[in-house]
Formats: C-alpha cells, structure tokens, sequence
C-alpha cells in the first residue's frame, strides 16, 4: 500500500539553530546589541571592519602588497580595501625603502588622509634601511617621522604577513578610545 515516508530534515534546513560557520542574525538581534554596546565599541567596531589602505607600492614589498588584493589572499573579504585617494584611505602602508626626494610627497598624502588614520610599516628597507641602510638618497628612522602601528617584517614580506599585520592593527583599533570619551 502507501508507504508514509518520513521527511528528512537537514543540518541546514530552517528549522535548524546552528548552521557550522554561518553566523545568521535578526533585526531584533541587531536592536538589543545596540542597546547593550558602547558607543566607543560600536564605533571600533565599524572601523576595524572597514579599513581602506592607501596604494602606493615601493619597492619589491609592493608587489607583494599588489599579491594580497588579488583573489588568492583577496583582502576585500577582511573590509579591507585598495584606495587610489589619500582622502578616502585611513591606512597607510609604507612598504619598501623611502627616498630623500620621495618623502615630502608621502608626508603630503599623510596630511591628505582623514583622521583617524594609520601606518603599517612593511618591509625591512622601510623599518631600518635593509641593504640601503645609511645609503644618501635612503631616509632612516622612518618611524621618527609617521606614528607606525604595526611592523612588518621581512624581506620581502609575504602577503601572509600583510594580513597578520592587518589582524593586529584590528586589534589594536578594537581598543582605541577617542580623545574626549568617558565610556
């Protein structure tokens, strides 16, 4: 006669709470967190989410920067995004060696980014020179110069780094106060 078959329900049908590795969520949830967050965290929160770093690649550490925005490492994925404007980037990577005729230009896209804004220093030439340390075209001590964040090193540093730099800088933005807050 009419077999009655039982339906068959799966780890990722509706009816299920948990579905492994995708975080799904309500506006209801979404109105609670709010109201239960600090404004300071909610605020790091976007901003570490959304970091646009300013190209400009130096030396051979730029193109491994170039790597970590192609779709092997894909950075967009992390919100973290190429800009070609100073003015809608708030992460500067100096990556390589900075020439003496390069610098005014570099402290000129610094001025032009938005605050808050910060720097990722990458690369052994753009920490201590590397092989052109005290050479009279190379600046040292860059970070006399811009308030690096994050270090980086290598020579060349892999697009592997790139991202653990950027994971740290997440963290340390996680943790920021703005001045002026008593949260």
């Amino acid at each position: 006669m009419g077999e009655v078959k039982e339906k068959k329900t799966s780890k990722f049908d509706e009816t299920s709470e948990e579905i492994p590795g995708v975080i799904t969520t309500t506006t209801s949830a979404i109105h609670n967190l709010l109201k239960k967050t600090k404004a300071q965290d909610l605020i790091n929160w976007g901003r570490k989410n959304s970091m646009w770093f300013m190209t400009q690649p130096m030396g051979c550490c730029g193109v491994e920067m170039i790597a970590a925005g192609c779709a092997h490492y894909d950075t967009d994925r992390f919100g973290i995004i190429p800009r070609n404007s100073p003015r809608h980037a708030d992460v500067m990577i100096i990556s390589g060696y900075v020439t003496k005729k390069y610098l005014p230009a570099l402290k000129r896209l610094w001025e032009q980014m938005p605050a808050p804004k910060w720097v990722i220093c990458m690369g052994d030439c753009s920490i201590s020179g590397g092989p052109f340390y005290e050479s009279y075209s190379t600046v040292q001590n860059i970070d006399e110069i811009f308030p690096i964040d994050v270090y980086i090193p290598g020579c060349p540093p892999r697009p592997e780094a790139l991202l653990q730099g950027f994971v740290e800088l997440q963290e340390k933005i996680k943790a920021k106060k703005d001045r002026g807050t008593d949260y």
